[in-house]
């Protein structure tokens, strides 16, 4: 899942790719040795060294069986709890796949096809198009080409949402692009599918439900019993990942503990914790057309495979020399230089996931990393293993961390601009309160300010870039935002800096 929470005007981890491995000159049958899995731990800790990754886990798959499964570092800073092979983590849009392998299994069931129509299976389904509306399959909604884009800020609200909130909310998106021609990643849409999937199951859409479907029909069989969708912690015993970040004014790189929100009702794209080891059992299943590590066969291999069948094109804004780059359903497929991979990587503040497989090589990797800058570990992990696997110069870590360094320049850059001070309460009240849409301005007893939403905090601090009342969001996933308070009118506002505009927010009184 990609967190859309706030632009930021700082490219931290906006340089991270969309890709996964781009080896060159590519030997015959690489095989997963013994010295390939040592070096491969070894590039595990010199990346999580150097990105100041708190902990990580990694399994890899060949031949359809687990051949490495390791934990690295702390899965709590605070505790020193140790990140093993079965602390649970959250895994992101990696959950988009298990929904796609959902709906394959009642495509076999004739229950739904790939290219039912939405409104045929959810009647209060519709966007901002009539004819849009009916055009629209099954298949679209998990293909992110309906050209429908999400807002910026409903992901604030989808630990509150519905079923019927969430159709609410994509029924109001605007059309940016071509039907089946433009790109556009999509949570909200994508989660419908799970309800498609649902309601052709015979049942009312609803979260529990979905989570329902999900246990019986995946879970249990592949064998994945530390896996479930939640958003309550309490249900995850003691052993799972803390997420972290660093804050921008922070120049010695620490990780600090940053927020977990909810996912709610957009569990369908990216609600699920799981294991690696949990995870090596279902990349198995997928790697294996279908058939569990025990030998069961939950869902037809044509169904799945076309899960995996490349429909719209990505961007190729990316520095490497990729060639069709394409989104399916819940798997993005490239070749570079002649190799085929296989991937869906995930996100959500703190939490990084990445699934490869190397179809080739009949190969598989899952990695997790608990913090902000996990996208770029993770990437360069991938890469690294890559060039083990065929044979290759390494050279994958020598480019992430030049992009990641570059990074560091701006945000050193920034840094400077910030004052070194603590806010005063009294000076400062003008601003503080509630506002609009539930936000709100708050000051601590540290001396901090904070911009809240729910579950969602934001610390602040004043930048003279963008005026006398300008402040730069510094944490939780957030940092580089831009926002700016209007004081010269009665009620005070708040402006809060977007992509593609602002919002702006009174003071309520």
């Amino acid at each position: 899942m990609k967190n859309h929470a706030f632009h930021r005007l700082i490219l931290l981890i906006a340089v991270v790719f969309a890709v996964t491995l781009a080896p060159v000159g590519a030997q015959d049958s690489p095989q997963v040795t013994d010295n390939l899995l040592t070096a491969f731990s070894a590039l595990i800790e010199s990346e999580m060294d150097y990105y100041h990754i708190p902990g990580m886990a990694a399994v890899v798959i060949a031949d359809g069986e687990i051949v490495y499964t390791q934990g690295f570092g702390v899965r709590d800073l605070e505790s020193g709890a140790p990140f093993t092979t079965t602390t649970r983590f959250r895994i992101g849009s990696t959950t988009k796949s298990m929904t796609s392998l959902l709906v394959a299994q009642l495509v076999d069931e004739g229950l739904l096809d790939w290219d039912t129509p939405v409104t045929a299976i959810l009647p209060d389904f519709a966007t901002v198009d009539p004819a849009l509306t009916a055009q629209i399959t099954v298949r679209d909604l998990m293909g992110m080409a309906t050209g429908l884009e999400s807002d910026v800020l409903p992901s604030f609200d989808w630990g509150a949402w519905s079923v019927s909130d969430l159709l609410a909310a994509v029924a109001v998106e605007s059309q940016a692009g071509e039907f089946r021609q433009y790109y556009a990643y999509n949570n909200e849409v994508y989660a419908l599918a799970g309800y498609a999937a649902v309601a052709a199951a015979g049942q009312e859409p609803s979260l529990s439900a979905y989570t329902a479907l999900l246990q019986e029909r995946l879970f249990a069989p592949v064998g994945m019993t530390s896996t479930l969708v939640t958003d309550d912690t309490s249900q995850l015993g003691d052993n799972f990942a803390y997420p972290y970040d660093i804050p921008l004014t922070d120049d010695t790189l620490t990780p600090v503990r940053t927020i977990n929100p909810a996912i709610g009702v957009v569990a369908p794209s990216g609600g699920i914790w799981s294991t690696v080891e949990d995870m090596g059992r279902y990349l198995i299943t997928q790697m294996n057309g279908g058939v569990t590590p025990d030998g069961g066969r939950i869902v037809s291999a044509e169904s799945l495979a076309e899960t995996w069948k490349p429909g719209v094109p990505l961007p190729d804004d990316v520095p490497l020399p990729i060639a069709d780059m394409a989104y399916g359903m819940g798997w993005v497929t490239l070749n570079y230089q002649g190799i085929p991979v296989r991937y869906h990587d995930g996100g959500w503040t703190g939490y990084y996931t990445q699934m490869v497989v190397f179809p080739d090589a009949n190969v598989g990797l899952i990695l997790f990393a608990n913090s902000t800058v996990g996208a770029l570990s993770n990437e360069s992990l991938v890469y690294g293993f890559g060039e083990l696997l065929y044979g290759l110069e390494p050279q994958a870590a020598e480019v992430i961390r030049s992009l990641y360094n570059s990074s560091l320049v701006q945000l050193g850059m920034v840094r400077t601009m910030i004052p070194a001070t603590t806010l005063d309460a009294e000076t400062d009240a003008r601003l503080m309160g509630d506002y609009e849409g539930g936000w709100q301005v708050a000051w601590h007893a540290d001396g901090t300010l904070w911009l809240v939403y729910g579950d969602w905090t934001f610390q602040i601090v004043p930048f003279p870039i963008g005026g006398e009342n300008a402040y730069l969001v510094i944490n939780n996933g957030a940092a580089g935002t831009l926002v700016t308070f209007d004081v010269e009118n009665d009620p005070v506002a708040l402006v809060i800096q977007l992509p593609d505009g602002e919002i702006r927010l009174d003071k309520l009184p």
